[in-house]
């Protein structure tokens, strides 16, 4: 046999005091209600500027937070753009990144963020220093023009070709081995796995299951006698079958609910839960072991893929390239426009996500621009 601490985005605190459209809401997580709320807005908005006039607004420019709070959470920098939004730069301790952008105006001495059920803040600004006052919670900055811009904290991918998913519903994928079809997990009562074109996204077969397979993965092994990985939804099991026959081999166990999975060769696979705040178990197939568990710190973890050394994260809205050896951490977060990343697979040059496309109120597959 083959051998944090806590760190909130601001969308999810601003998320807690907003009803979301009743679909919309339904397909993301409860930390990107704000963006739902806004997406026309949130997702248009042009990049920021340096430029500060300080007749029209004396806030416009980039900020590093330097202590405090808002809104229950600490960015690492504002910055107030000149199209009357505010760019929230996020990062956990473990190298998550975000970038929440909002409507906002000056009044005085007051900040407003536009959104409805938002009292105005006090600030009080003294030459290249800026205090945020929400409550007893005091967000302390000072100036910094050289401070990251929205566009190197969080890359912009492309979308190189798109179709509908089979299903709705937050799930992860997978290609063949061969990379010619994709494995889609599904949800609900459904009783198969189907395979899907990635030229015409239509469904070309099906794989029989007994699982609410919502994740599926293929092994990293040389040989037909490869395996399938299904999870099975609110389930920590993880059902081993061959991918040629279809033959049940046996199970493994994380530690908690599965919601996405990564083979890293014939040995080691990682799966994700977005249980308990997220966390990662490296699981030793052949022995059925736990070999290494992560904890996040981090609410949504969905899909995973593991390409090149490097452990690929997709966190509900945000893709999140992570360093797993000698310590794990992320080295770079990307998104695309419109569009909720939940599972992620590799073709074998480009790398492929699945979501909610906002614009379009449905989930779809994408072929984007990222190579490893």
């Amino acid at each position: 046999m083959k051998t944090s601490n806590r760190n909130h985005s601001l969308s999810y605190q601003l998320g807690k005091h907003q009803s979301a459209n009743r679909y919309l809401a339904n397909l993301y997580p409860l930390k990107y209600l704000i963006i739902l709320l806004l997406s026309t807005t949130l997702f248009n908005c042009s990049s920021d500027d340096d430029t500060t006039n300080f007749e029209q607004d004396p806030l416009l420019g980039k900020w590093e937070v330097t202590s405090g709070v808002f809104i229950e959470s600490q960015p690492k920098y504002l910055i107030f753009n000149t199209d009357n939004t505010i760019s929230f730069l996020h990062e956990t301790d473990l190298g998550f990144k975000s970038n929440e952008k909002v409507p906002y105006t000056v009044s005085g001495s007051e900040i407003k963020i536009n959104v409805q059920g938002f009292i105005p803040f006090e600030f009080i600004l003294e030459q290249n220093k800026l205090q945020i006052i929400e409550g007893a919670n005091v967000l302390q900055l000072i100036k910094n023009n050289n401070a990251p811009s929205s566009e190197n904290w969080v890359e912009e991918l492309s979308i190189l070709s798109k179709g509908n998913a089979p299903v709705s519903g937050e799930g992860d994928f997978a290609f063949t081995y061969d990379k010619t079809e994709i494995i889609y997990g599904m949800n609900d009562e459904a009783t198969y796995i189907p395979l899907i074109d990635p030229v015409t996204f239509t469904e070309i077969g099906q794989i029989a299951t007994t699982n609410i397979a919502t994740a599926v993965e293929i092994e990293k092994f040389e040989d037909a006698d490869r395996f399938l990985f299904q999870n099975n939804a609110n389930s920590n099991e993880i059902s081993v079958y061959k991918m040629d026959d279809g033959t049940y081999q046996f199970s493994l166990e994380a530690d908690n609910k599965i919601s996405g999975m990564a083979s890293v060769d014939s040995q080691y696979l990682w799966a994700a839960s977005n249980e308990d705040e997220g966390s990662l178990n490296l699981i030793n197939v052949a022995d059925n072991t736990i070999d290494q568990t992560i904890p996040l710190g981090y609410y949504n973890v969905y899909g995973l893929d593991y390409q090149n050394g490097f452990l690929y994260i997709a966190d509900g809205k945000y893709l999140h390239k992570c360093q797993t050896t000698p310590t794990f951490k992320t080295v770079e977060t990307y998104k695309l426009p419109d569009f909720g990343i939940q599972g992620i697979a590799y073709d074998g040059i480009n790398f492929w996500v699945s979501g909610v496309d906002v614009t379009e109120s449905g989930y779809k597959l994408i072929k984007t621009s990222l190579t490893p």
